[in-house]
């Protein structure tokens, strides 16, 4: 069987596995060796049916764990960095939405 949407789906799948492993790579070596793994799971043969291309969904994102749990082993306190980054959005939005947050202003001169 030849599904059209499997198919689609498959080629997307394989091109966001790519843009994954070219996005998680912390060094060229990481990259090089992301690209040949990301590679060698879209040559694999399409899968023919939903069922399949689901399973095929699950071994991608098992791949792409596996470089970033790789990346976090390389990078040194990455959750502390994360969670630093995820204060200062915060922050900053705040001090953006500050003047929408002030309560209207209540005047006795209004009739």
């Amino acid at each position: 069987m030849n599904d059209p949407f499997v198919k689609s789906q498959w080629q997307i799948l394989c091109e966001d596995l790519k843009r994954c492993a070219n996005a998680i790579a912390v060094c060229e070596e990481d990259a090089a060796e992301y690209a040949r793994q990301s590679e060698a799971f879209a040559n694999q043969p399409q899968p023919e049916r939903y069922p399949d291309l689901l399973k095929k969904t699950a071994e991608a994102a098992e791949l792409a764990v596996q470089w970033q749990q790789r990346r976090g082993d390389e990078v040194p306190n990455r959750e502390d960095t994360v969670h630093a980054h995820e204060e200062e959005m915060i922050d900053e939005a705040s001090d953006e939405s500050f003047p929408a947050s002030d309560p209207p202003s209540f005047s006795h001169a209004h009739a």
